[in-house]
């Protein structure tokens, strides 16, 4: 039996060939600033091992297997209690699929899991299709404005409020916060009037921006939120990552590229990137290139 941990998160000794559609690649570790900010530079983000599976549609099911003919896996194994999920992690853990990182802010050691999916769902920044979708769109209720970092903290507590959302735990917060001020993480805000309507958040880190979370209060507004971000990144990055499959990725008209590509995108450049600051107005659509 053999089992790989280690005393700290050095993420180039992970092993991604073993890594699988339905587990994550590590579990346990931190979710400090630095210990974040070194998981996405290598490609990787955190998820609570309690909360459903990040890429299963079905996140309410309570059987303890997928038992949903539409599932893209005839006999998928996707575990759905907190112990079947915790005994699946231990078994690959020993087998040496998952790495093991000491779990500093749970005793339990799989309370936190990493995951770097083989393919991941991404936008390409500047091609205009959530642009033009959104011009065929009327808007109503009120004129809306678009920022960034005008309310970084109120968009994570926004993105908190939705049933799935116990994975952004109190430590993770206290980091995202703390990488916003350093200029790595950074929100986009929809507003109509003063009341905060829609936005997300993520880390940029050289061509990618990628998309933690995302809420919207009213139709179409998660959508005008990642419309912005796009404009907002034109000439500063290639691709915004959703992480996963969302509700709202088929609108986003995202596509699906392999983690090498994803990784060599990434790798270009170790900078932070910045979105475009400022008010920008919703309606009318401008192009991107305004």
């Amino acid at each position: 039996m053999h089992t790989t941990a280690f005393a700290d998160m050095p993420w180039e000794r992970v092993d991604l060939s073993a890594a699988e559609l339905d587990l994550p690649i590590a579990v346990g570790g931190s979710t400090a600033p630095h210990r974040l900010l070194e998981a996405y530079r290598h490609g990787a983000f955190p998820f609570a091992r309690h909360q459903p599976h990040p890429s299963c549609p079905y996140p309410s099911c309570p059987q303890p297997s997928c038992p949903h003919p539409s599932c893209p896996r005839p006999s998928c194994p996707r575990p759905h209690s907190a112990d079947a999920q915790r005994e699946l992690y231990a078994r690959h853990v020993a087998d040496g699929r998952i790495t093991a990182f000491p779990g500093v802010e749970d005793p339990d050691a799989y309370a936190l899991t990493w995951w770097s999916p083989a393919r991941r769902p991404v936008l390409r920044v500047g091609t205009g299709q959530l642009s033009r979708r959104l011009r065929r769109w009327p808007q109503s209720g009120g004129r809306w404005i678009a920022t960034c970092d005008h309310a970084f903290a109120g968009v994570v507590d926004g993105c908190r409020t939705g049933a799935d959302a116990g994975w952004i735990t109190e430590p993770f917060r206290a980091s995202l916060l703390s990488l916003h001020a350093a200029g790595w993480a950074h929100s986009i805000e929809v507003w109509q009037g003063e009341e905060l309507i829609a936005g997300l958040f993520g880390i940029g880190i050289g061509q990618v921006f990628s998309v933690d979370s995302a809420f919207g209060r009213l139709p179409q507004a998660t959508l005008v939120a990642f419309a912005d971000l796009s404009r907002r990144l034109r000439g500063r990055a290639t691709f915004i990552d959703t992480q996963v499959p969302h509700q709202y990725t088929a609108a986003l008209d995202t596509r699906s590229i392999s983690r090498a590509e994803y990784l060599d995108t990434l790798l270009a450049v170790d900078l932070p990137v910045e979105p475009r600051p400022g008010v920008l107005a919703v309606e009318p659509w401008p192009t991107e290139a305004d």
